[in-house]
């Protein structure tokens, strides 16, 4: 299958029309398959992805509306076109209110149904990137440059054009906060799969059985909680990028579950027996040494093996100190861009980051930079006193840091040591609530951070600061 065509699911209990349209179809870059009735394409639905679906009305057995509304509770992201030649006013407005993305009346030209199919498409291909986008917005820090001359950091683009060239899975190892799922969203944007998502699935954070719902799915009462059927990501990556971050977390039944998708394209619902087609690139990505892992049993050799193929390995930022200055120079830049600031990094300070040797990578660096801009906007300038004492003294960084330097907010959550959520939330808050005393008007702080007061008042709850 090429993969610009549309996968259409026509569902009629006229033969002569199905056969017509099928053939008309492919020649428009539409790969048609048949069915007489509903039940024929429920059994076909799942074990296949469709763009869309071409419903008649009438038929025997469950009706073309009865189904509709069977598919709107358990696949929203599928688009559904109706047809019918007895239409009525009050069954259009019906279908449209059960989610059909448009209702078409019997005969039928190729042209318009064409041009709906493709709209119908467009519009279930948006759906599913929104899903993805709404998972990753929570994720998303900084910018999505690669940044650097190094040589570690040349032979990454190099990689990423190998990467982009096939589609083999990837895996991408390397310390923490190095910067894994940036490349990872570097392969993917270049690749012929960026017009369609990368979700990101954190394996650390899901226990085994949920993590299992979450990539596979489950049917309605496969395990308790399951009151309804439920999609998983495969479904909402089809045709794009499943990006499975802390791959070495997972538990050895789920590293099973990859294999057999890497190996056979397909995959099978928890609670289900039936076998669904899956078209999904995988890259997966992990700060363990997996070779040790898989010697200790923790990890599958196979998996690992099928994995290994494309596999880089992303430098500690210790091992890269020519570019700290860049990446520092970058992080602030985004950070005056966002804040409608005008802070710059002395010598001194861009001598002292480059002296440290990082051991959060560039993730930490980023919240230095963050933290030092905001002590720093009264001089205008980041120095040496606005930087951490362990990197102005060059000591080790501790998970609790007691420097007089810091606000008493975040020292004393520093201090609990937080994860990154919390410490996150810890500078957020301290940040907004800066803002508050300066500003005075939550209009003007909402613009400042560049969102929508409903936003800002979301957070304010969240940060317990209304």
């Amino acid at each position: 299958m090429k993969p610009e065509e549309i996968r259409v699911l026509l569902v009629d209990d006229e033969v002569t029309f199905l056969e017509m349209m099928r053939e008309t179809l492919a020649t428009r870059g539409c790969l048609a398959t048949t069915t007489c009735n509903a039940q024929q394409a429920s059994r076909r639905l799942e074990s296949a992805y469709f763009d869309v679906v071409v419903l008649d009305v009438r038929m025997p057995g469950m009706d073309g509306v009865e189904f509709l509304r069977k598919l709107a509770e358990e696949r929203p992201t599928l688009q559904v076109i109706m047809l019918t030649g007895h239409a009525t006013v009050s069954m259009a407005v019906e279908a449209m209110k059960l989610g059909a993305f448009d209702f078409l009346l019997k005969p039928v030209e190729v042209d318009e149904l064409t041009r709906t199919i493709r709209r119908a498409s467009e519009h279930g291909s948006l759906k599913r990137k929104n899903i993805a986008l709404e998972k990753e917005l929570s994720r998303t820090k900084g910018s999505g440059k690669i940044i650097g001359e190094s040589s570690a950091i040349r032979k990454i683009h190099e990689f990423i054009e190998t990467a982009v060239a096939s589609d083999l899975p990837v895996l991408i190892t390397g310390e923490t906060g190095t910067g894994k799922e940036l490349v990872a969203q570097a392969i993917h944007a270049q690749s012929p799969r960026s017009d369609h998502p990368m979700v990101v699935v954190d394996g650390s954070i899901l226990r085994e059985e949920l993590l299992a719902s979450e990539l596979f799915g489950h049917e309605k009462g496969a395990f308790t909680g399951a009151v309804s059927k439920k999609a998983g990501l495969f479904e909402v990556a089809d045709r794009g990028t499943l990006f499975l971050d802390e791959i070495g977390e997972i538990s050895l039944p789920n590293q099973s579950s990859l294999l057999r998708v890497i190996e056979s394209g397909t995959f099978r619902a928890v609670g289900s027996l039936k076998e669904v087609k899956t078209d999904v690139r995988i890259i997966a990505a992990t700060n363990k040494d997996v070779s040790t892992a898989v010697a200790k049993g923790d990890f599958r050799n196979d998996l690992f093996y099928r994995l290994k193929g494309l596999t880089v390995h992303l430098p500690a930022l210790r091992e890269r100190t020519q570019d700290i200055p860049l990446l520092a120079e970058h992080f602030l830049r985004v950070r005056n861009v966002r804040a409608a600031r005008s802070v710059r990094l002395t010598k001194d300070a861009s001598n002292a980051l480059t002296k440290y040797h990082w051991p959060g990578n560039v993730r930490e660096l980023l919240y230095v930079i963050e933290l030092a801009a905001l002590l720093a906007e009264a001089d205008g300038e980041i120095k040496l006193r606005h930087l951490p004492e362990e990197i102005r003294n060059e000591k080790p960084l501790t998970a609790s840091v007691a420097s007089s330097y810091l606000p008493e907010p975040i020292k004393q959550c520093l201090e609990t040591k937080p994860t990154m959520s919390e410490f996150n939330d810890c500078c957020e808050r301290f940040y907004i609530k800066h803002l508050l005393a300066e500003l005075s008007n939550k209009s003007k702080v909402a613009k400042l951070l560049d969102i929508s007061p409903s936003t800002l008042y979301t957070k304010l709850h969240r940060l317990k600061l209304d």
